[in-house]
């Protein structure tokens, strides 16, 4: 292959969601994830990723932007103990950089608020 591989996955974890939640609830989001886009039909640009890219972002959102990110070809995801079993994970199928939303592209970087 030529071209770089620039894809990436993002996935976007609600504000509200406690820090020590957040490793387990990002983890069972991508590998539930894994299974949904793994399954989709025409998941090439998937597989493409899976197999020589890899990249993943992880961001902080507020619900405006969670709104927006959950629009897009993405698996939501929650834990049952925290925020009512609300969906607050976003997992989207991997893009290519010149495809990614402004949502995404702005959004802060997930750390620690404390």
């Amino acid at each position: 292959m030529n071209q770089p591989i620039n894809s990436k996955m993002y996935i976007a974890i609600l504000e509200s969601v406690p820090d020590y939640i957040v490793p387990t609830l990002v983890a069972h989001a991508v590998l539930s994830a894994h299974l949904k886009f793994t399954a989709q039909e025409n998941n090439q640009d998937y597989q493409t990723w899976l197999q020589h890219s890899f990249r993943k972002v992880v961001l902080r959102v507020n619900p405006k932007e969670f709104d927006k990110i959950s629009a897009l070809n993405c698996h939501l995801a929650f834990e049952s103990t925290i925020l009512n079993g609300e969906m607050c994970c976003a997992v989207v199928y991997p893009l290519q950089a010149d495809n990614t939303p402004n949502v995404l592209k702005f959004a802060r970087m997930w750390k620690p608020a404390d």
